[in-house]
């Protein structure tokens, strides 16, 4: 039993080290091409992802701590916008706080924005499905819970 764990051991091992080739082995005898850098301009992308951010903060700030009296003046936003569809994630703001036109308006400009950078830069995701929170109120602010079956 002991020689053949020995010799089980010993075919592993070099069946490792057949595979294994020296670090710096080249595969393939052709030269290799240079890549040309893609001609992007790298302030745009900046600037478009920096102005996502920025769309992103003021629709937060707009919502600030969405104080309510009652669960019925709350209402749940859709922000942003996965690579597979849906929205990056949700927000609760309650309707006595916030000009929904506003609200509503800058979070359109934000999805657009967003889906137009995936597109331009064939940006992908994991493509999960966040479930739809349920709105609640808590200690006078609206706040967007999951159901216990969605944790």
């Amino acid at each position: 039993m002991k020689t053949s764990y020995l010799s089980l051991t010993a075919l592993v091992f070099f069946s490792l080290a057949a595979c294994s080739g020296p670090a710096n082995e080249e595969v393939s005898a052709e030269p290799k091409a240079e890549l040309e850098p893609v001609a992007q301009a790298p302030g745009k992308v900046t600037d478009t992802r920096a102005k996502i951010a920025e769309l992103d903060q003021q629709i937060r700030s707009l919502v600030g701590m969405a104080y309510a009296d009652t669960v019925k003046q709350c209402r749940l936003a859709e922000v942003g916008h996965r690579p597979c569809g849906g929205p990056e994630y949700y927000l609760a703001y309650s309707i006595t706080t916030v000009d929904e036109n506003v609200l509503q308006e800058l979070i359109r400009e934000h999805r657009d924005l967003q889906m137009s950078y995936q597109r331009e830069h064939d940006v992908v995701g994991t493509c999960e499905v966040l479930p739809r929170p349920q709105l609640s109120l808590y200690e006078g602010r609206c706040v967007a819970q999951q159901s216990a079956l969605d944790r």
